[in-house]
């Protein structure tokens, strides 16, 4: 996984256009993600598409990540002094990916609604991901384990809500 980093991470700060592009994505398209699957509910007329996919992104996130923390303590990559850092590096363990667990998180659980939108945001959420590596944030393998939280969320989610009902 260390090669994946290094092969991602090694063309950080050598193209303005790359590094903002990744940038973006690292910080800010998660937000527009959120905006959009808002609007999409909006014309849709459909609370849950916006309600159960965010919930579902934010337990992967908060709760699920959180567990994974509790047994894995993996240090940043940013630690490494050949690693270019193009974001501040969060304080919280590396691993799994808070980012892409509440991107896949949310992606997954649209395929229930939409599958050509789930499709875009799975677009989105690896873009997320490789963006973080790129940035020097994240291992390989932290977006791995973020896709996974998010999965297991949504397998979470939906089997409350089908209980609950």
């Amino acid at each position: 996984m260390f090669s994946v980093f290094k092969n991602i991470n090694q063309f950080a700060g050598k193209s303005k256009l790359l590094d903002g592009f990744a940038i973006f994505c690292a910080r800010w398209l998660i937000y527009m993600m959120v905006l959009f699957l808002f609007l999409s509910a909006v014309h849709f007329h459909s609370k849950g598409i916006f309600v159960y996919p965010l919930l579902s992104g934010l337990v992967a996130a908060f709760v699920v990540s959180k567990i994974i923390y509790l047994f894995f303590k993996e240090q940043r990559p940013a630690k490494l002094e050949s690693t270019k850092i193009l974001i501040s590096v969060p304080s919280n363990p590396s691993f799994p990916s808070r980012h892409a667990s509440l991107a896949f998180g949310i992606s997954f659980y649209l395929f229930f609604y939409s599958v050509p939108l789930a499709i875009i945001f799975l677009i989105c959420s690896c873009l997320v991901g490789v963006s973080r590596v790129f940035c020097g944030v994240h291992w390989f393998r932290d977006i791995l384990g973020g896709l996974a939280a998010g999965f297991i969320s949504v397998v979470i989610i939906h089997y409350l809500l089908v209980i609950l009902k």
